[in-house]
């Protein structure tokens, strides 16, 4: 059925050309990701000040989440997928201007022009994601994402890789790519005709009003607030089991199973996302709460064992769990999530489900510096262990989570908003 599924989608104009020039994007922005912290270095010889360029597109892609999904549902999507590739594509244009020349103040130049695309790039995945139920119907909503997290497997193995080639090519060469890849999505979707929503209209719209809005409804729903919760520790446990990885095997094999390790937890994730939608007839909850504990299992298995081979092996099984249990989560929001909040909603749990994400290198590094890989790991198996106790709890179950979300909507019209009269949620 799966294989139908995507058979299916794949044969939808709609949905293969934005699947296309999403894969083209990222592929794109993992060139440039390598490349900045690249060239600061050859240019200044300071790590301080390329972890800073680095981190900067990383910092306002969060920042904005909140403010794209008002933009999100109150645009026409379609006009901001296609106004962000645009500009995208003109900032990696003046990127790879920089590249060539390399001004003094090169750094200065690469700031602006990353927060520039940091800015765009949250408005179009907020926006892509929101648009999502316009072009998928909810029986195939599973398989989509799943293709999604495959060809974001895909474009993490190949990535470093290309990316690399193409920096020692010349240090200009993947800007250059990443802003063709731009120009490629925007020429994609240029023919696409399919209305993809937004567009919501309201005379007493005001951005603070429509946050208000969006940000009431995450509140009153518990299961979206325990699932912000769920997504954010996950992140951070999985996260910091990753960058484990890295320090041991990269640390005592001296990088040279690193990178097949990398790749094994790449491959991992790109089979577990073709299982996922293979297990829609089987109870979603108890999917949930088995591969929850399964991540725990693994986790606890690398911590007892703390042997850099161990741990890469454990950490490929979790990549491959890993999407299992959270496709069937996202494919829930969709269903719980009134159309015109999509956005809204999606920008809320990007940014708290992500919160913690950075500082997982951060705690992961110091615990593993101060003490030990094993430290490091149990913390991580700590973290995991709540998360598979937020999987249990009652409020985290499917038919709770339907049965509050629908009565939870009309009260909206109540939330008192400053400036405005009445409290509007989008399209009539």
């Amino acid at each position: 059925m799966a294989d139908r599924a995507a058979r299916t989608l794949f044969g939808d104009t709609t949905f293969r050309r934005l699947w296309i020039g999403a894969g083209l994007s990222a592929l794109g922005s993992q060139f440039t990701a390598l490349a900045v912290p690249l060239l600061v270095l050859r240019q200044t010889g300071s790590p301080r000040l390329a972890g800073v360029v680095a981190t900067c597109r990383f910092v306002v892609f969060f920042a904005v989440q909140l403010p794209c999904g008002v933009i999100a549902d109150r645009l026409a999507r379609r006009a901001v997928l296609l106004t962000a590739d645009a500009v995208r594509a003109v900032a990696l244009a003046v990127m790879t201007g920089a590249a060539l020349k390399r001004p003094g103040d090169i750094v200065l130049w690469l700031i602006i022009c990353l927060t520039a695309e940091g800015v765009f790039s949250a408005a179009a995945n907020v926006a892509a994601m929101a648009a999502m139920p316009e072009v998928v119907p909810e029986p195939r909503r599973a398989t989509a994402l799943a293709l999604g997290q495959m060809q974001g497997a895909a474009v993490q193995l190949a990535g470093p890789l290309l990316g690399g080639l193409l920096f020692a090519a010349g240090p200009a060469v993947p800007f250059a790519v990443d802003a063709a890849s731009y120009l490629a999505s925007l020429a994609l979707l240029l023919l696409v005709r399919r209305p993809l929503g937004g567009g919501g209209k309201d005379e007493d719209f005001t951005l603070r009003g429509d946050l208000v809005v969006g940000l009431a409804f995450v509140r009153r729903s518990r299961y979206l607030m325990i699932l912000m919760l769920w997504s954010a520790l996950m992140n951070f446990g999985t996260a910091g089991l990753g960058f484990v990885v890295v320090v041991a095997v990269g640390g005592e094999h001296h990088g040279r199973l690193l990178g097949p390790a990398l790749a094994l937890a790449a491959l991992g994730s790109m089979a577990g996302a073709a299982l996922a939608p293979r297990f829609g007839e089987v109870d979603e909850d108890r999917i949930i709460r088995s591969v929850t504990a399964g991540i725990v299992l693994l986790t606890l298995g690398a911590t007892a064992a703390a042997e850099p081979v161990v741990v890469a092996a454990c950490f490929a099984g979790v990549a491959l769990l890993g999407p299992i249990v959270v496709i069937p989560k996202n494919v829930r929001v969709y269903t719980l999530v009134p159309a015109e909040l999509t956005g809204r909603v999606q920008g809320a749990l990007f940014l708290i489900g992500g919160s913690l994400y950075p500082f997982a290198a951060l705690v992961n590094g110091f615990l593993v510096e101060r003490y030990s890989t094993r430290a490091a790991l149990g913390l991580d198996c700590a973290v995991l262990s709540v998360v598979l106790a937020l999987s249990m709890a009652p409020a985290f179950r499917r038919t709770t989570a339907l049965a509050e979300a629908h009565p939870a909507a009309p009260d909206l019209s109540a939330v008192p908003l400053s400036g405005t009269h009445d409290a509007h949620i989008g399209r009539g």
